[in-house]
């Protein structure tokens, strides 16, 4: 992967651990191709029993990185999910259980982890996505906003899981294994809440995103001369500094308003990793916009918005946001 520059006469050592088909073409050979991957990537898992020597280690375990879940769960009891809405019984239940798998499957397998949550993150706004098109369709509700903006989340945390690749998340194929069955229930399960309640789905991604920022901050305190001898991935410069940063900033365009867009260095990997933490907290503050339906039925003028309407909305969003936060600050 192109940033990283490791042993063998310079070329990176970090070998994809599967290929993709280069077209989709159809479901049945899309399966089968990836049955004959997946299939040799369990060969490959039973050989690491036998520890490779420390000079052909591959990433992540070259880097020795380090993550206490008990000191993430000392974060988590400091800062809960800010959000002023208490989470139902089935969705905290569904939230303990993705947190009981992280501790346990991934403990000692930080980067891994981190493929497995970036995986996960992307499935609300899939869902989302999902619902809001079912609304148009039968004429029920249109938001072409509030899809343009889930949007613009999901291409975030595609570059978050593009850059855990990049570091060799996914190179187990267990790894690839949990995440994914995982990702398929966590996507159903949150289309059946957004119909059931926008709330209730949105609540649960706050918590979600809530717990990231707790995660990667404690991973930067952990390793931070570690990551701060190491160079960024090119997927994040592209993302953060050289390329298209229009979906950057719609990302997080409702809890702004009218803030000049962020601007991240992306000179080491520390700085990937705090741009993500960061990523991730205006991700807590739009979930928890999304939960006020008044910001909902702001959103209910469809596609035809015109640029001075969307930021007088987003203006009248920093607003309550503001005033939400100032009175969660003065409480404490």
């Amino acid at each position: 992967f192109p940033g990283f520059v490791g042993p063998n006469n310079g070329r990176s050592p970090y070998d994809p651990p599967y290929r993709q088909p280069t077209n989709p073409g159809n479901v049945l050979k899309l399966a089968l191709t990836n049955f004959k991957e997946q299939f040799g990537a369990i060969a490959d898992q039973v050989a690491e029993f036998v520890p490779p020597r420390s000079e052909r280690e591959l990433a992540p375990d070259k880097f020795r990185f380090a993550l206490s879940n008990e000191a993430i769960q000392e974060k988590e009891r400091e800062f809960a999910a800010p959000g002023p809405n208490q989470a139902p019984a089935p969705i905290q239940a569904g939230y303990d259980l993705i947190i009981a798998l992280l501790d346990r499957v991934f403990d000692g397998f930080p980067i891994e982890r981190f493929w497995f949550l970036e995986t996960v993150a992307r499935m609300p706004y899939f869902s989302y996505v999902t619902v809001l098109h079912l609304y148009e369709t039968f004429g029920w509700w249109r938001t072409g906003e509030l899809r343009m903006l889930h949007n613009a989340e999901e291409w975030n945390e595609l570059h978050h899981l593009l850059v855990m690749e990049s570091l060799g998340g996914n190179r187990r194929w267990w790894v690839r294994f949990v995440a994914q069955h995982s990702a398929l229930a966590y996507y159903w399960f949150l289309v059946l809440a957004y119909l059931i309640s926008p709330q209730w789905s949105y609540k649960f991604s706050e918590m979600l995103e809530t717990h990231a920022v707790n995660t990667y901050q404690q991973f930067l305190e952990e390793n931070e001369s570690k990551l701060r001898a190491l160079p960024p991935p090119s997927i994040a410069v592209t993302y953060y500094k050289t390329g298209d940063l229009y979906l950057f900033d719609l990302d997080s365009s409702m809890v702004r308003g009218s803030d000049p867009p962020r601007r991240p260095p992306v000179d080491t990997l520390y700085d990937v990793f705090q741009n993500i933490r960061d990523d991730e907290w205006e991700h807590v503050k739009t979930m928890v916009c999304c939960q006020d339906y008044e910001t909902l039925e702001g959103l209910d003028i469809g596609a035809s918005c015109s640029i001075t309407q969307r930021s007088a909305f987003y203006e009248e969003q920093r607003k309550k946001w503001e005033e939400w936060s100032e009175g969660v600050n003065t409480s404490k």
